[in-house]
């Protein structure tokens, strides 16, 4: 169903179901006060009969004259006994006879159907001729208030079907107006899908908030896809070229053993040899490649837990230091500074930094751990050649290198400080970088504190 349909539907039967509710409201607190305002004239009409026969009682005066003086345009007057049987009748019409209530020592009024006909009723105790206690009923025909209310109920039913047609009316003008803007962005927004291009598209300012809010996301989310897709198409072509030169290194190789390896020991040692570094290399840049999309595809899925970096570090340092046959000097005045990391991942991070710095220097590297009001920070320090300032900004871009031709002596990839920059994310940790050229690079990550 259209956005449109619905907010006409919905608000159609809202509004009809409320102009109902409001009709019935009307139609019976007017019938409950016209019917209330009735039996309390006839009760006041009673009293008055009452003072009257009290009056008289002492006087030959006859009180069927009296009840007579204040019979209704068109009711009823009876006097009904302790019997329940009725002393004195007085009606307009003949048909009104023995319309009298049961005795009762109170009095009451209320609203009656008798044979057909509405009355308005009220019975008022009365001492009669004999002393006796009886009841005085007034029976009032009201016959004509509900036709009233007849008419009543008609002029709300044809109103509310009048109101019905002019609310749709206007619901569908008023649906228009609202999703005119609306269905204009949306045809913005199917010709920017037909151009295949990442194209925003324009923003009104006579537009509301939501839909300048909606465009703007819109224009983003163009923008992200286009700087993704970009990245995607750059990896692409990176990583073809990565794999190209290991590959027709191997190749190359292959095609002169089949040719001279017979012949020229020489030779098979050193394709064999160079064959097996290549075949090595791929590895590495393929395994860096996987890496890098498991850690992009599990972004979502971290789970942090409170961890004592000083231990961390100092256990991830000690192994690594027999590895590289190199000593990593961790300096630090805590004895305990507990960080909320992903623990995997934390000891991956360390471990990639700990691995540029061994590869880039032949000096000792220098870890750092510091406690600062709002976070750890971990300072990595190596004594290689140094990044200018201009590559800085361009370190942990994708297969970007400084030195191509050092990067491959070295065996880096160009990969391991973007799953650097991933797994920092992942941690919501931040690295700034300060480096010299000639005097080495110092990393300095800043680790959430507990």
């Amino acid at each position: 169903m259209k956005l449109g349909t619905k907010i006409q539907l919905y608000t159609t039967v809202m509004i009809v179901i409320v102009v109902i509710c409001i009709n019935l409201f009307v139609y019976f607190v007017y019938q409950k006060v016209s019917l209330d305002s009735e039996a309390t004239q006839l009760e006041s009409r009673g009293i008055n009969i009452m003072k009257e026969l009290q009056n008289t009682s002492d006087t030959d005066v006859n009180t069927e004259a009296v009840l007579q003086s204040y019979l209704l345009s068109d009711g009823y007057i009876t006097v009904v006994n302790q019997k329940n049987k009725s002393v004195v009748q007085i009606s307009t019409d003949i048909k009104y006879k023995n319309l009298a209530e049961l005795y009762k020592n109170e009095q009451y009024k209320k609203v009656v159907d008798k044979n057909g006909n509405h009355f308005a009723m009220v019975s008022l105790p009365i001492i009669w001729k004999n002393g006796e206690v009886s009841n005085l009923q007034i029976f009032e025909n009201i016959d004509f208030k509900y036709e009233t209310f007849a008419i009543l109920k008609w002029i709300l039913i044809v109103s509310t079907f009048i109101i019905l047609i002019v609310i749709f009316l206007l619901n569908r003008i008023i649906t228009q107006i609202i999703l005119k803007p609306i269905n204009e962005l949306i045809e913005q927004m199917n010709k920017t899908r037909e151009t295949k291009h990442y194209s925003k598209i324009d923003i009104n300012n006579n537009d509301t908030k939501e839909l300048k809010e909606l465009s703007n996301t819109f224009n983003d989310m163009m923008l992200n896809l286009k700087d993704h897709d970009e990245k995607q198409q750059a990896f692409i072509l990176n990583a073809s070229h990565e794999l190209k030169t290991p590959i027709t290194v191997m190749t190359s190789y292959s095609e002169m053993l089949k040719r001279f390896g017979k012949t020229r020991p020489d030779l098979l040692d050193e394709g064999i040899d160079t064959i097996n570094e290549e075949a090595k290399r791929l590895k590495y840049l393929t395994e860096q490649m996987l890496d890098l999309a498991k850690i992009e595809r599990t972004f979502h899925d971290i789970k942090f837990s409170k961890v004592d970096i000083v231990a961390q570090v100092s256990i991830l340092t000690k192994k690594l230091s027999q590895v590289y046959k190199r000593k990593i000097n961790v300096h630090t005045t805590e004895d305990v500074l507990i960080g909320k990391i992903n623990k995997d991942s934390f000891d991956q991070l360390i471990t990639i930094f700990l691995d540029n710095a061994y590869k880039y220097s032949q000096s000792e590297i220098d870890l750092a751990l510091i406690n600062k009001v709002e976070h750890i920070e971990i300072k990595i320090k190596d004594y290689g050649p140094g990044i200018r300032e201009e590559d800085i900004e361009k370190i942990f871009t994708r297969f970007y290198r400084i030195d191509k031709a050092r990067s491959r002596q070295s065996g880096g990839s160009g990969l391991g400080l973007s799953i650097a920059k991933e797994l920092a994310s992942k941690n919501q940790i931040d690295i700034q970088v300060k480096s010299k050229e000639g005097t080495g690079t110092e990393f300095i990550l800043k680790v959430r504190k507990v």
